[in-house]
């Protein structure tokens, strides 16, 4: 199976994968989503949401018998002084590799910058997700 990401301001805690299967972890929830039978020219119509209303399957084809999934990844505003950031998808890779504390999706709006990192970050109304921000130096 191979997985992109879309930035949104809500997402499953974590993901994992087996052959045909997506779960999505929320809090002590899980759901479990098969697309096992998804067919190759299918035209996915939407998922059921987990118990806070988040939809994280975002699309799914299956393309020469391989699934390709979207998946949605939480950001919150960028924290970086004087910088907006923005997001884009992240690239395609494959669900063996996937790893919850990475950002898959990218920073946009931080071009010229070289002292920013991605972090999980909380903002004023108390959502978590990933941000950037300014790096932190050691005087």
């Amino acid at each position: 199976m191979k997985i992109k990401f879309l930035a949104t301001t809500q997402s499953a805690d974590q993901y994992a994968f087996s052959e045909n299967k997506v779960v999505a972890y929320e809090g002590d929830h899980r759901e479990e989503y098969d697309l096992a039978g998804f067919p190759t020219g299918g035209v996915f119509e939407g998922s059921e949401g987990l118990p806070s209303g988040v939809s994280v399957i975002r699309g799914v084809e299956r393309v020469d018998g391989e699934l390709y999934v979207t998946l949605t990844q939480a950001v919150i505003a960028g924290q970086y002084p004087g910088r907006k950031a923005h997001w884009r998808e992240s690239p395609i890779i494959d669900a063996a590799d996937y790893d919850p504390s990475i950002c898959y999706v990218i920073p946009t709006g931080m071009a010229g910058v070289n002292d920013y990192e991605i972090v999980q970050g909380v903002d004023v109304s108390g959502n978590t997700g990933w941000t950037v921000r300014k790096i932190e130096t050691q005087e």
